[in-house]
């Protein structure tokens, strides 16, 4: 009989460190994310044809026809920041070279694919928007997380309009649950081992996958690639809390309306919601 009784402690005691582990923000999440939800926000602007990704006009595009941005923010060598989804500039520029280790002025000389358009800089990104709808602004990990997110942070004080950060790195997010708490903060994350031809397993991509690093950053909402959303965990954690869900990214008006019982907002492309 001890013996049940110890084994019944024991998983009472691991699912309640679980639910330590992936739960989101305690209270008001909801509340705070209100001027947020219900929205189509625009993969890194409206893209497609010869308007590339993350460029200005894509982000004007998107303003005048009332959508939200999701955009992708990386801290450049000379601690710009620049307005880019990958690592490296050779997909969109034709150049080799990881952003973090290229001067913004540099990186201000190439085009993105064979437009005119340049890799802008959130600030010039933010003049462009002006305030119109509301934006995501992801940051992609950096060596130096604090001084990205002290950058951004300052930066963003001065957008008229209404916004929220979030980030694949736990860390970042715990960033603004410390230090600028009043942003909508949200933790991204999608489980990799289910997406097809994908090989990265690994306790690292199980843990993201399964939100364990939750208990770093509380975030207001969780950002998950909805194709991969069918794991235990991430059905639980929305059962049992109910947080606030964004779906990314959504490619077609048939997955826009069934995802609409299960997440809050949409992260769109390819299609006008």
């Amino acid at each position: 009989m001890r013996v049940i009784w110890l084994a019944a402690a024991g998983a009472a005691g691991l699912w309640l460190i679980y639910l330590f582990l992936v739960a989101p923000k305690w209270r008001g999440k909801r509340k705070r994310m209100q001027a947020l939800l219900g929205r189509a926000y625009a993969h890194r602007g409206l893209h497609g044809g010869e308007v590339p990704e993350n460029s200005l006009t894509a982000f004007r595009l998107a303003a005048e026809k009332g959508y939200g941005i999701e955009l992708d923010v990386h801290m450049t060598a000379d601690g710009s920041l620049a307005v880019h989804h990958d690592d490296s500039l050779l997909r969109m520029c034709g150049v080799d070279r990881l952003i973090r280790e290229t001067p913004m002025k540099e990186i201000s000389a190439l085009r993105l694919k064979d437009s005119n358009e340049t890799v802008p800089t959130l600030e010039g990104a933010l003049a462009v928007i002006g305030g119109r709808v509301p934006l995501i602004v992801e940051l992609k990990s950096s060596p130096d997380r604090k001084s990205l997110a002290e950058k951004v942070s300052r930066v963003m004080r001065n957008y008229p309009g209404i916004w929220c950060m979030e980030s694949f790195d736990p860390r970042l997010v715990m960033w603004f649950r410390r230090h600028d708490r009043q942003v909508p903060r949200g933790q991204l994350a999608c489980d990799l081992a289910r997406l097809p031809g994908n090989q990265r397993k690994g306790f690292q991509y199980w843990a993201a996958a399964r939100l364990l690093m939750n208990f770093l950053s509380r975030p207001d909402f969780v950002a998950y690639g909805f194709e991969s959303d069918r794991n235990l965990s991430f059905r639980m954690m929305r059962a049992l809390f109910h947080p606030v869900l964004a779906a990314w990214t959504v490619r077609s008006q048939a997955d826009f309306d069934r995802l609409k019982a299960r997440y809050d907002l949409q992260i769109f492309e390819s299609f006008l919601p």
